[in-house]
């Protein structure tokens, strides 16, 4: 809400027993490092309620930090072989993935209660997740090829079949669920009313899109991992690449102040902002 950005920080193998840190940077570039834990690497941040960021890890346990880069005792989950992948926030509630389990985790701030939600069909992944306008809870099943849909009153989980396998996935106001297919190097687009699929072929052959972020115009930017570079795509399948950096390796993305849109270049150890 400053109008910072945090980032994880999970590969690090440095001298000082594999700490691992989450990573602030101002919107002028200054970047600040918090050590947060030992070998728990962290995946996925977002920030919740009361000014906390959450993150998930690899520890079966729920990962905070506050905006002043205080980091915050665990959150142990009722099991002990969560692994947290991604990771949202909507009023009390903190949602994220385990792809061990084929869960969906909610963390309630006020109750402090965990509740975990199973994926009908076996062996799914779950990858990513996003709450829509409504309350209901949106996920995608990377090895099953379908898109969640979770009511958090009744824990109803409606599967709906897609092509290709979905790994992140963004919401538009006209309630359309968009996922980038990494290895089927396109983007997709489910329309759950009618539960119409249109996949998107990309420009770059091979080009590996990773994480994917909707802006206020309904336009989205995704990262393309393979070809070092972010591409935006409008609600009518255009695609439009930006400026290439060889072995960048874009990974995780976001929109931050003013529409600029930020993303994390893993191999490249920068992060980077596009302002259109």
């Amino acid at each position: 809400a400053d109008g910072n950005l945090w980032f994880t920080e999970s590969d690090i193998e440095s001298p000082n027993l594999f700490t691992h840190n989450i990573g602030r940077i101002t919107p002028g570039g200054e970047i600040t490092e918090f050590p947060v834990c030992l070998s728990c690497y962290p995946n996925d941040i977002v920030q919740g309620p009361n000014g906390v960021l959450y993150f998930t890890q690899s520890n079966s346990a729920l990962g905070r930090i506050t905006t002043a880069g205080e980091a915050l005792a665990d959150l142990l989950t009722p099991r002990t072989n969560v692994i947290g992948n991604n990771i949202t926030a909507a009023g009390d509630d903190v949602w994220f993935t385990d792809f061990n389990n084929h869960s969906v985790w909610r963390y309630n701030v006020p109750s402090d209660q965990f509740t975990e939600f199973a994926v009908p069909t076996p062996a799914a992944t779950p990858y990513d997740v996003a709450v829509a306008p409504d309350g209901s809870v949106w996920f995608s099943e990377l090895s099953a090829s379908a898109i969640g849909r979770l009511d958090p009153a009744s824990g109803i989980i409606t599967e709906m079949p897609v092509t290709g396998s979905p790994r992140h996935i963004a919401l538009t106001a006209d309630g359309s669920v968009w996922y980038t297919d990494r290895f089927g190097h396109a983007i997709g687009r489910l329309v759950p009313a009618t539960s119409q699929v249109t996949v998107f072929p990309l420009l770059t052959p091979g080009a590996g899109p990773e994480d994917i972020a909707a802006t206020a115009d309904g336009n989205l930017w995704f990262t393309q991992f393979n070809a070092g570079n972010i591409a935006r795509i409008t609600p009518a399948g255009v695609i439009t690449e930006g400026k290439r950096a060889n072995d960048s390796g874009p990974f995780g993305i976001a929109i931050g102040p003013g529409q600029s849109v930020w993303y994390a270049q893993m191999r490249a150890n920068k992060i980077a902002v596009l302002s259109p």
